[in-house]
C-alpha cells in the first residue's frame, strides 16, 4: 500500500461515536507555572493512570482527545477553568472525577463536571470572554483610571511579526472585589479565538498609561476566575451552561 492508498484508508475510517465529559477544574502554586502543552500532557497521562476509557484520535498518532476551553499563559492559577474529555463509552462523571484527581498532581484538581452532547460543537467556540483577578499594590486604583480612558494601545506580537492594538473595545467592566481593598480587582476582557486580551498586556498598559510601577506590573498575581459564553454583559459563566 503506496501513500496515497494509507491517507485514503484513513479517511475513510468510521465515525466515533463520543461520550463527552466537560469537566471544570482548578490549578494553583507550583502548576500555575507550567505551560499549556504541559499541562494536556498532564491530563493525558493522568487520564491513562486512572484507567478510563478514553477515547482517541484516527491516524497514525492516536491522541486521547481533549480540548480545552481556552489555554492557560504561563503564571497563571485559576479556579474556574473548563476541558471536554471523549470516552469511548457512556460512562458517570462522578466516576471520573473519583477517580481522575487521585492520579493528578498537587495543584490540580477536577472541581466538578457533566455530560454534554458530541452535537454541541467545540468547546472552543463558545468562549467569549474571561475574568482575572490581579493581585499587587495599588493596583485598584490603576484599574480604574485605565477604564476611563477611550483608547489604549499595547504593542503585541503575532505572526513573528509586532503590531499596535487598541485593546479598550476589548476591556469589557471592571468588578471591585472588595472596596478596601487597594491592592486587587478583577477585570472582564474579551476571550477566545477572535478577538483575546491576554492580562499582561493589560498590566503592560497600566505602566504605560497611568505610571502604574513597572515592577510591580511584573510581579502581579494573576488568577482567572471565570470563564463566560455570550454577549456581554449577558453572557453566562460556562458552569450555568449545560
Amino acid at each position: 500500500m503506496n501513500q496515497n492508498e494509507r491517507e485514503r484508508a484513513m479517511t475513510l475510517q468510521p465515525h466515533q461515536q463520543a461520550f463527552i465529559c466537560r469537566l471544570r477544574f482548578a490549578r494553583s502554586g507550583s502548576l500555575s507555572f507550567v505551560g499549556h502543552l504541559d499541562l494536556m500532557r498532564t491530563f493525558e497521562r493522568s487520564l491513562r493512570r486512572a484507567e478510563l476509557p478514553l477515547l482517541h484520535s484516527q491516524g497514525y498518532n492516536p491522541r486521547p482527545m481533549l480540548v480545552f476551553a481556552l489555554p492557560l499563559g504561563v503564571g497563571i492559577s485559576t479556579s474556574d477553568d473548563y476541558l471536554d474529555v471523549s470516552f469511548s463509552e457512556e460512562i458517570d462523571v462522578e466516576r471520573v472525577i473519583r477517580e481522575l484527581n487521585p492520579m493528578l498532581p498537587s495543584g490540580l484538581l477536577v472541581l466538578d463536571g457533566w455530560p454534554v452532547e458530541e452535537s454541541s460543537g467545540s468547546i472552543m467556540a463558545l468562549v467569549s470572554a474571561a475574568s482575572y483577578r490581579l493581585k499587587a499594590p495599588g493596583i485598584a486604583e490603576a484599574l480604574m483610571k485605565i477604564f476611563l480612558l477611550d483608547e489604549v494601545t499595547v504593542e503585541k506580537k503575532s505572526k513573528g511579526q509586532m503590531r499596535t492594538l487598541n485593546i479598550r473595545p476589548l476591556m469589557l467592566g471592571l468588578i471591585e472585589d472588595d472596596p478596601y481593598n487597594e491592592d486587587e480587582g478583577t477585570v472582564v476582557v474579551c476571550a477566545g479565538s477572535h478577538e483575546n486580551v491576554r492580562p499582561d498586556l493589560l498590566l503592560q498598559a497600566l505602566s504605560n498609561y497611568v505610571d502604574y510601577p513597572k515592577r510591580d506590573s511584573v510581579n502581579c498575581e494573576i488568577e482567572r476566575t471565570g470563564l463566560f459564553a455570550g454577549e456581554y454583559p449577558a453572557c453566562k459563566r460556562f458552569k450555568e451552561i449545560n
